[in-house]
């Protein structure tokens, strides 16, 4: 494999460092994550590298070799309700994000403006003064590798400052560094929710022991959606559904999700990224299964491995990580995969093949780290209460009965993160998502004089996947908001982490369609994101529908791109992978 046009650009400006071409990267990634294994395994390590068949995330591929190599995405720090908490969460947060860490924050522990200061009197300002206390932070900040801060603020539905979090996002337009979502909190279930909205029900807002007053579901949540149609946000995470999935729950508690969403973490946890090529496993119009088993057991072992040869921007984040020992392990080009083996992405054979295919990643990946177990020993956290997670619970009995004897290396092993730019080096889709769209246009500014004036140039991309499979190729927007909640679903039942993904609906969908869809996934997806085509005034890329292509490629005369590949799966654009 060898990265070019788009991809090669991605390559050389995100992850390269300094005139390093695509071999010699892949060999200093393979070595600095096996820096204490054999030269047997490092070179498995290069080999799906540089074959194209595994993807680490981008810190692995920025951080690995340097004199501080910080190869982990993502952590979550914690808030307190004390102003020493506060100092604290400012810190760790300046720290963190110094080295290229995106960090989550749940803020539902902190008192609700208005709270009384029992100490030394007064009120307190509420979870909403942090929140804005670290987007300033941000602004006047660059991660490692001049990477902007990424944030998750979150809030838990119940909580009394919510109204107000929603409207400093949304109305005041401030807290532009980060993603916001809603929280429904672990003592709160999903279903209860979808039954107060259906009955006009209403929900306490309650702290520490004290109720704050009412907030009325249906209203609430109607607003949620007609913002998340209007803007992108605010998400939707289920620490509900996360918390009672936690393979390790009877250790600690989980707080947020990374800032894409793709893993729940507990206070100081880490996400540890990597993901497998699909559609590097299709031969001859099938996929070689035995080459993807080979892969995930590579890619396990690779990942683990970071843990190890990882710097830590904080002791607190190593304790928690070696301790877990949590990874990532994800996909890319799914949709391309589908096409390759000639299947429709929401078609009855595509959704079978998905449950089939994540199924045996779950499976395999399960079997890979128990492995890894009987090598180095079980994630020191380990104990036969691991068994009781409902995840664990309906792994086959086989794989249950392994892990009873020799325990399991990795507390986690599975995630679905959006992988944007990292899929564009190898030029497929992104994640879970489906194409963008078949064809788009493309807008970018240009220079026009020596005063600063400039000029937009249109282009017509045409996306190599619609070209190679123009019978069955859809886009994003071409697919009902169903059938997207539907592939959610189904890949989460597999993972042991999350699911990022965004629910694309197009111009003009009912409101009333997507409520209902919301309703009837709340209780199944551990988060989920609405994007509404257009929604958003600076859109640099603009979709040609699927009825419509054609009639755009025969009447355009302008500049035209066969090699563009490009992704919206991060709408508000700070949770770069």
């Amino acid at each position: 494999m060898e990265p070019k046009g788009l991809g090669l650009s991605v390559f050389k400006e995100r992850y390269a460092h300094e005139h390093e071409e695509w071999q010699d990267a892949c060999r200093r990634v393979a070595t600095s994550a096996g820096a204490h294994e054999s030269i047997g395994v490092r070179e498995s390590y290069y080999q799906a590298l540089v074959n194209g068949r595994l993807m680490p995330g981008g810190r692995i591929w920025y951080g690995a070799g340097r004199v501080k190599q910080q190869m982990l995405n993502c952590f979550v720090v914690p808030t307190g309700d004390s102003r020493e908490d506060w100092g604290r969460t400012m810190s760790d947060f300046t720290v963190v994000t110094g080295t290229g860490g995106g960090v989550g924050f749940n803020f539902s522990p902190i008192r609700p403006r208005g709270a009384a200061i029992s100490g030394v009197g007064g009120e307190a300002t509420g979870s909403v003064s942090l929140m804005s206390m670290l987007d300033g932070i941000a602004k006047g900040m660059v991660g490692g590798g001049n990477r902007r801060a990424a944030m998750m603020m979150c809030l838990a539905i119940d909580h009394p400052d919510i109204l107000e979090f929603i409207d400093t996002k949304l109305n005041k337009e401030a807290l532009n560094n980060a993603n916001v979502s809603l929280v429904i909190p672990p003592t709160l279930e999903p279903e209860t929710i979808v039954h107060l909205y259906k009955t006009g029900g209403k929900i306490a807002l309650r702290h520490d022991g004290k109720t704050y007053g009412e907030l009325p579901v249906r209203e609430f949540l109607a607003s949620v959606v007609k913002n998340a149609l209007s803007s992108g946000e605010p998400g939707i995470l289920n620490q509900y559904l996360a918390e009672k999935e936690n393979n390790v729950g009877y250790a600690h508690p989980l707080t947020s999700t990374n800032p894409c969403g793709e893993i729940w973490l507990p206070d100081y946890g880490c996400c540890d990224l990597g993901a497998l090529v699909l559609p590097s496993f299709v031969v001859d119009g099938e996929l070689d299964w035995d080459a993807l088993a080979d892969t995930i057991a590579v890619g396990v072992r690779f990942l683990d491995n970071v843990l190890d040869v990882n710097y830590y921007p904080l002791h607190e984040i190593e304790k928690m990580c070696q301790a877990e020992r949590r990874i990532g392990l994800g996909v890319m080009g799914l949709h391309s995969m589908l096409l390759d083996l000639g299947m429709m992405y929401d078609s009855e054979q595509g959704l079978a093949f998905i449950d089939k295919l994540f199924h045996f990643i779950k499976i395999t990946a399960y079997k890979a780290s128990i492995e890894l177990a009987k090598e180095k020993g079980p994630f020191p956290l380990y104990d036969a209460r691991y068994l009781a997670s409902p995840f664990v619970r309906r792994l086959p009995r086989e794989i249950r009965n392994a892990i009873a004897e020799y325990g399991i290396r990795n507390c986690a092993l599975l995630t679905v993160a959006p992988t944007g730019t990292t899929s564009m080096v190898h030029g497929v889709t992104s994640g879970i998502e489906p194409l963008f769209a078949p064809a788009y246009f493309r807008r970018r500014k240009v220079a026009a004089d020596i005063a600063g004036e400039f000029d937009t140039i249109k282009t017509l991309v045409i996306h190599a996947d619609y070209l190679n499979h123009p019978d069955i190729a859809q886009g994003a927007y071409d697919i009902p908001v169903w059938n997207h909640l539907e592939v959610q679903k189904i890949v989460q039942s597999h993972i042991d982490n999350a699911v990022s993904k965004t629910i694309n609906v197009s111009k003009g969908v009912k409101f009333s369609e997507l409520m209902d869809a919301t309703l009837a996934y709340l209780p199944y997806l551990k988060g989920f994101t609405v994007y509404q085509e257009g929604s958003r005034d600076d859109e640099p890329l603009e979709a040609i529908h699927l009825d419509k292509v054609a009639e755009v490629l025969q009447s355009w005369d302008g500049e035209t791109d066969y090699d563009g590949m490009e992704s919206l799966d991060c709408v508000t654009g700070v949770c770069t992978i």
